[in-house]
């Protein structure tokens, strides 16, 4: 019969293997929107381009301008996951055009990526 200690062994990996399995949240979906504004330049709403009718710009799902490269409320890790506080919420490009009501800013086209 098998030594006690490789047994034990086998059922603590056992264990650890289904302990291990976690659902963590990842926050790396960003949004391209692509707009057009009535009054100001791109840059006012923190977007790019020399045209204000036609203006790019990457943002979160609180529809401010993406810094860094997840959406997470605080440092994530290198795959965008485990971020502090969790993943910004929000209503994606219709969250930009709200806060920036003032510019008139019509979304010509958003499309959501990893």
């Amino acid at each position: 019969m098998g030594s006690p200690i490789v047994s034990v062994l086998l059922i603590g990996i056992c264990c650890l293997t289904l302990v291990n399995k976690s659902n963590a949240e990842c926050c790396a979906t960003k949004e391209e929107v692509i707009y057009k504004m009535d009054r100001g330049y791109c840059r006012d709403v923190g977007g790019r381009g020399d045209d204000p009718h036609h203006c790019q710009i990457i943002i979160c799902a609180d529809g401010v301008a993406l810094e860094g490269s997840y959406c997470g409320r605080g440092p994530c890790n290198v795959i965008g996951c485990n971020c502090d506080g969790g993943c910004l919420t929000g209503d994606w490009s219709k969250s930009f055009v709200g806060m920036n009501r003032y510019y008139g800013i019509e979304v010509l086209r958003a499309t959501k990526f990893p």
